[in-house]
């Protein structure tokens, strides 16, 4: 029985990913796993137009169990989140984030960019070792891409 369930849920997990990869957007979503074991998923459809040290990339992150978010009505299986990354600070901030619910249908999102925000905190959080904005760029940029604009 656990095996079927376990079957039954790694098919919707991935069913779910290939509709989010459809959807009005086109991504390509690159797994990468963290030392942690955690999971998650950036979009390196934009990566190779990046020009300079400031870009933004989509990332998705699953919940296992789901989480219940303040003012999202449902369980949240799945959030989808656009950061925007200055490597020359070595900050980021938060574009935009979608929430999932099971189905895979987007349960609540929010635009933190609407209206756009003023550099002076468009990039509010530091990029810390070991968190995973680190680890997304340490993965596309190599282990320098942060070291050389400390």
């Amino acid at each position: 029985m656990k095996k079927l369930f376990l079957i039954i849920s790694i098919l919707g997990f991935i069913n779910s990913t290939i509709s989010l990869a459809q959807s009005n957007e086109t991504h390509i979503w690159k797994l990468f796993e963290r030392e942690n074991g955690q999971k998650a998923w950036y979009d390196a459809s934009g990566l190779d137009t990046v020009k300079g040290n400031n870009f933004d990339i989509w990332v998705l992150t699953v919940n296992k169990p789901p989480v219940k978010y303040e003012g999202v009505d449902k369980e949240v299986y799945r959030v989808k989140t656009l950061y925007t990354i200055n490597l020359t600070s070595v900050k980021y901030g938060i574009l935009k984030v979608m929430y999932y619910d099971i189905q895979n249908k987007e349960v609540f999102s929010y635009d933190y960019n609407n209206p756009p925000q003023p550099e002076s905190i468009k990039y509010a959080y530091p990029i810390t070792e070991n968190s995973l904005i680190f680890d997304i760029v340490k993965t596309i940029f190599g282990p320098g891409g942060l070291k050389s604009n400390k």
